[in-house]
């Protein structure tokens, strides 16, 4: 299968998680997730932490089942400068709730593809 005209074969890892045990969970499908213990996944990270995938799916309550992008192209909403396509630099968490940002230093997570800055989002190969 390709994406339209472009590329080559698109292939994608998508792992079954679980949210938090406890406390508020509101995740978003195309939120940034963090890896908060075995298999179990939030939105919720300090700015700079590293980004494990993207849910696939809307979550509101704890011990929640969600399906969760961790190979492939993602597309996450970004804030801040925007991260460079090339490079190696990749995508780590800002300070909003699933949301990422280009790393101030060092390398984040993937590979930035593509750039929307009209929309404010970025393609990402994990």
């Amino acid at each position: 299968m390709s994406f339209g005209n472009l590329g080559g074969q698109v292939t994608q890892l998508v792992l079954t998680c679980r949210t938090p045990e406890s406390g508020a969970v509101a995740i978003a499908r195309g939120d940034a997730l963090a890896l908060a213990g075995s298999y179990r996944v939030t939105n919720e990270a300090d700015a700079g932490d590293p980004v494990f995938g993207v849910a696939l799916g809307d979550a509101s309550s704890n011990n929640a089942v969600l399906p969760v992008l961790v190979r492939g192209v993602a597309l996450f909403a970004y804030t801040g400068d925007a991260p460079a396509p090339g490079g190696g630099a990749g995508v780590v968490f800002s300070a909003l709730p699933g949301v990422v940002a280009a790393p101030v230093s060092g390398s984040g997570a993937g590979q930035v593809v593509s750039v929307n800055t009209t929309a404010h989002t970025v393609e990402v190969l994990l």
